[in-house]
């Protein structure tokens, strides 16, 4: 058992937020079954409470019954006390009872992810949790509280947080008596008190956070009169995860006076060190519109400019309860579990410091936001309006992904599609309603009422979403994935629908990144396959995602696997699909192929399974990679007749409807000018199959018809040169054959 759960087992030391169980799957409150209560038959919570109403929380004086009866999972048809402590049909009072303090071992017993059981006559399966081992890891948990004075307290102790949020002091200093010191309190815009320093406080615990029977402690604030309020910035008007996270990742006092420190020179550059430093605080990093309706300093500047001239994306948006995903489990857990450490406390980018949470947000999944946060840290840019400067800059010059369009906006004024045939993989509650269900997937059921200003006609213009969490994860706390299962594509070849193969953990990174066109779609302004096809390019054989001419032949070669990495097919590459596989290994989510320093494969031990005859090694992925680009340049001088074509002018986007002037054959090589600009990896993902549509692409801006041949000016592009099989170091006019 770890040391967490052994020391604080007699508060049931791991719980998750959602519904706990009954005995794996059978009991009653009132019954007398002997099944999942350690071979004793139950008594029913009546009797229980006919005894234990007496008995108070320790710390706060609550009585345990009523804490469990006002918000404990298991007080329900079906639970009970007796689920976790086990039957009490031996007790009565003094006798043996099988569980008397259970531990996170009782709840695993249940809560494996495997076991069914029934409440309230609903039939469900009990959720997994790690919530145990991962808050043992946590930053929550220290030996020794490291701030014991002061308005420390508040946060950084088990007795200061809990007793703040039950005297309304959230966002300032605990009342209540610890050990021998009483704490008066401080309301609103009193002068603080002086720091007073105890042996009695603790480290945070599970119960700092769960009272009696695992329902989530509740929290007070004081309103304009001081008087005693439910702190709701979630505006559910109860007590949940949001609005007890927030007691303390707030760090405003109720009446939004003041952000909460210790007014000291190293706590940054402005009064109050939790407003200076972004990673503390959600306001600063994340935007969620019941905060800003509730709070206007100094982050409640949310995003773009009203007219929706652009949106730009400074924080990380939280969706509320309004949502109909059934693997909801709260706006926090939307992408903490327990463990709720993300290490963004660091003002660098250090590869040994890294976190699933430090990756992603460093990805192009996140917009790469952490990044123009780590620029601003080492800036000492730290204010919310120097924050939003850097961002909203970064924002509008890299991640167009997210923040070009109104993704959100559904539909146009009149009633036809605006946006939302790009929401499933714009957002991540398109994404995350795609996958749940792909065969009714609809986006006039998207809702996005949790950004600011929402309507299905138009957007938000405040706010976009970037692909959080549980847009692919369906718990983020446990790392589970939704399944769609193999994915149908958006587009069709010779009239038929195209699935691809089911690559397992990888299907939910095809949805979005198989494409949406191909060489049988409509001539296109861009490249038909749209923007990051991967998946698009890794299945040719299926999607014929670039421009094929006709009678060329773009099948793969009999030794191509790229398409079947992880899957049993080729063995020693794992079960989790090619994208998984490749862009994750050790559960990297920058999906960095490299190394953070780039100078080696991450998965080469993966390309050594099969790259046995000719080795894979970094330098051989350069020179691929060199060699595309600069066949690609040249591809790209012909299209743009810098070098002159057959035809003398020069192709552009705007030439896509006049066949007359550019017919297919030449446009078809505009399109595949394009691929490097949209498949920066196509290289690596098909490698003959690219080379083939940029070889047909200069063969036939040079001939003006195929003929199987080029000619390549080895000392302008000896890159391409190479790539198509000259030595290396050829100079002058080099003629390749089609690969």
């Amino acid at each position: 058992m770890s040391r967490t759960a052994s020391k604080y087992a007699a508060l049931l030391a791991a719980f998750v937020m959602t519904a706990a169980l009954a005995g794996c799957g059978s009991g009653n409150k009132e019954g007398s079954n002997t099944t999942g209560f350690g071979g004793v038959a139950s008594v029913g919570d009546t009797a229980c409470i006919q005894c234990h109403s007496a008995v108070t929380d320790p710390l706060t004086g609550e009585g345990i019954v009523a804490q469990y009866q006002q918000n404990s999972p298991h007080n329900q048809d079906g639970l009970g006390c007796e689920s976790c402590h086990g039957g009490g049909a031996q007790h009565n009072g003094v006798g043996p009872i099988p569980y008397p303090t259970p531990d996170a071992n009782r709840c695993a017993a249940c809560h494996d992810g495997t076991q069914s059981f029934t409440v309230g006559g609903v039939a469900t399966v009990a959720p997994s949790t790690n919530a145990n081992t991962a808050f043992d890891t946590s930053n929550h948990v220290e030996g020794t509280p490291s701030h014991t004075s002061g308005l420390c307290i508040r946060c950084h102790t088990h007795e200061g947080a809990v007793l703040s949020n039950q005297s309304g002091f959230t966002g300032e200093l605990a009342s209540g008596t610890i050990g021998t010191t009483t704490y008066p309190g401080v309301l609103d815009n009193a002068a603080y008190g002086p720091p007073v320093v105890t042996s009695g406080y603790t480290a945070f615990k599970c119960e700092t956070c769960h009272q009696h029977g695992g329902g989530l402690r509740g929290v007070k604030g004081r309103d304009n009169n001081g008087n005693l309020v439910l702190w709701n910035p979630s505006k559910s008007g109860k007590t949940d995860q949001f609005n007890l996270c927030t007691s303390c990742h707030n760090l405003y006092n109720y009446n939004q006076t003041r952000v909460i420190g210790s007014n000291t020179a190293a706590s940054g550059t402005l009064k109050y060190e939790h407003n200076t430093r972004w990673n503390r605080t959600i306001l600063s990093t994340h935007r969620e519109k019941g905060m800003a309706s509730l709070l206007t300093l100094p982050f409640a500047n949310m995003t773009s400019a009203a007219d929706s001239s652009n949106t730009w994306i400074t924080g990380y948006v939280i969706r509320l309860t309004n949502t109909t995903d059934p693997n909801y489990k709260g706006p926090c857990f939307d992408c903490h579990g327990h463990e709720a450490k993300t290490n963004t406390s660091n003002t660098t980018n250090d590869p040994t410091q890294a976190t699933i949470h430090t990756d992603w947000g460093r990805s192009g999944h996140a917009g790469g936001l952490l990044n123009a946060k780590y620029a601003a840290a080492a800036a000492n840019l730290r204010t919310a309006a120097e924050l939003d400067a850097v961002t909203q800059a970064y924002v509008d010059t890299n991640t167009s992904t997210w923040s070009h369009y109104n993704w959100d906006s559904t539909l146009k004024s009149d009633g036809t599609d605006d946006r939302g045939s790009c929401q499933k993989c714009h957002t991540a509650t398109g994404l995350s309603n795609y996958l749940n269900s792909p065969t009714t997937y609809d986006p006039l059921n998207n809702s996005f009422s949790h950004l600011i200003g929402w309507n299905q006609k138009g957007g938000s213009k405040r706010q976009n979403e970037l692909l959080y969490c549980w847009g692919c994860h369906k718990d983020a706390g446990t790392g589970a994935l939704r399944n769609p299962g193999a994915i149908t594509v958006d587009y069709t070849y010779n009239s038929a629908a195209i699935t691809l193969p089911n690559v397992s953990k990888s299907n939910v990174c095809v949805v979005c990144h198989a494409g949406r066109g191909n060489t049988q779609s409509a001539r296109s302004s861009r490249f038909a396959g749209h923007h990051a096809p991967a998946a698009g390019t890794l299945f040719s054989a299926q999607t014929h995602i670039g421009w094929e001419y006709p009678g060329a032949d773009y099948t793969n070669k009999s030794y191509f696997e790229h398409d079947k990495i992880g899957t049993a097919a080729v063995p020693g590459t794992g079960t989790n699909g090619p994208c998984v596989a490749c862009h994750m290994s050790g559960s990297s989510h920058t999906y960095n192929v490299l190394t953070d320093d780039g100078t080696a494969i991450r998965s080469q031990a993966l390309c050594d399974a099969c790259h046995t005859t000719h080795p894979m090694s970094k330098a051989i992925l350069d020179e691929e990679q060199a060699g595309y680009a600069n066949a690609s340049a040249l591809l790209k001088a012909y299209v743009a007749n810098t070098i002159t074509n057959y035809l003398g002018i020069a192709i552009t986007g705007s030439n896509y409807s006049n066949t007359t002037t550019v017919p297919d054959g030449a446009y078809g090589a505009f399109q595949n000018s394009q691929l490097i600009d949209n498949e920066a990896g196509a290289y690596a993902h098909n490698r003959y199959y690219t080379k083939r549509l940029i070889f047909d692409g200069i063969d036939w801006m040079q001939h003006g018809q195929l003929t199987g041949s080029i000619t390549i000016d080895a000392t302008a592009y000896p890159d391409a040169a190479v790539w198509y099989g000259a030595a290396s170091g050829t100079t002058g006019t080099f003629t390749a054959t089609r690969p």
